[in-house]
């Protein structure tokens, strides 16, 4: 017995993973200030500027549930003071997360979110995201800009189905996991030989006691079920739209595109375009700079409504013009909340989506003009 909203969590911390972040789920609460605080998802950036600080990112999560005004703005409220107690942590000594370099990026989170601390010691940015399908109360939005938190729209179907019903299968699969004999039947798991037995006691537990709570290290457990289970034949088309949903940025704003193409094709088109700008730039007038050269053209040519009356759904297709070959098949869509853009940018509007440090595509959408009417 596992809410729908602790799956959501995983999907989530699985699509940060495939954006550059070192996300999972801590096996520990995170001690602030006044007390220790049970966060959710923790995602860490390390491509960090000069003069700044890295990232650290706490998620709080709801899926596409029935609407609640009251349950979201209770949510904005305790990340807001899970934030505001944490960052009041901040030792007088600078401690920085080190470089990866060579390291395991799973070792690294394993290393600060692992252990037991009773506070937090790194000098870090912390940042709040809400992530939400489905319907999401518009003063809590506004609540949540107001105080620096950011709310990501996730679409509502992914690879085809709702994701109440990804919920359903996620959840008769973990039942299946477990054989007649209390026997893990994952191969991935098999692999993981130290946690053997705290995986059948977990899966266990979830199957027989419909009141069993969990604790951060069982969280942290079920995610790592959760990832092998995402490699199994069933959930093979889930796991890809999940890969190719990605974060990008609209006036510095985060918002979800999704797109039908391998990543290794948009870091092909990234690299093409970075390799003709380089080429060309000397014979680009100061006055001309302002028109980037790396932009990819798309078109939209359709807009829909979502759930959520705050946010429209912009379905894209790539002009092939100018545009490297391995992308020329790219389509799908992105979810903008109406307050990002304003009428001009409406029509069209730069995004920008990160793909390896230093390395991005931009893209401008503008809407697909409409063919005249043929006279009678």
């Amino acid at each position: 017995m596992i809410a729908g909203d602790k799956i959501f969590e995983y999907m989530v911390a699985y699509i940060l993973r495939n954006n550059g972040y070192i996300a999972g789920v801590p096996r520990r609460k995170l001690g602030g200030r006044g007390t220790q605080h049970q966060v959710g998802v923790i995602a860490i950036d390390l491509n960090n500027s000069p003069f700044s600080l890295n990232t650290v990112l706490l998620v709080a999560a709801r899926g596409p549930e029935l609407t609640d005004p009251d349950a979201d703005m209770q949510l904005v409220r305790n990340l807001k003071a899970t934030l505001l107690d944490l960052e009041q942590t901040l030792p007088p000594r600078r401690e920085l997360i080190r470089d990866l370099l060579d390291n395991n990026r799973g070792d690294l989170f394993h290393r600060i979110y692992g252990g037991k601390k009773l506070k937090e010691t790194l000098t870090v940015n912390y940042v709040g995201g809400i992530f939400v399908a489905g319907q999401f109360s518009y003063p809590a939005w506004e609540y949540a800009n107001a105080h620096g938190i950011y709310v990501v729209h996730l679409p509502e179907t992914i690879a085809g189905e709702s994701i109440i019903n990804w919920y359903q299968k996620v959840s008769t699969a973990l039942c299946s996991t477990l054989d007649e004999n209390g026997n893990i039947t994952l191969p991935g798991l098999l692999k993981k030989t130290k946690k053997l037995d705290d995986f059948k006691n977990l899966l266990t537990q979830l199957k027989l006691n419909h009141g069993f709570e969990l604790l951060p290290e069982h969280s942290h457990d079920l995610f790592t079920i959760f990832n092998d289970l995402l490699r199994t034949a069933p959930f093979t088309s889930f796991a890809r739209s999940l890969q190719r949903t990605a974060l990008a940025t609209i006036n510095g704003y985060p918002v979800v595109l999704e797109y039908n193409v391998a990543y290794k094709a948009l870091l092909d088109a990234a690299l093409t375009i970075y390799e003709r700008k380089i080429r060309t730039i000397k014979a680009v007038a100061t006055a001309t700079t302002y028109k980037p050269l790396d932009v990819v053209h798309m078109q939209t040519h359709q807009i829909e409504p979502t759930a959520d009356g705050q946010v429209q759904k912009f379905l894209y297709r790539v002009e092939k013009e100018n545009t490297p070959e391995s992308i020329h098949q790219l389509a799908g869509a992105v979810y903008i909340p109406n307050a990002v853009l304003d009428k001009r940018s409406f029509e069209r509007f730069r995004l920008k989506m990160p793909l390896k440090a230093g390395l991005s595509l931009v893209c401008e959408f503008c809407q697909e003009a409409q063919p005249l009417a043929q006279n009678m």
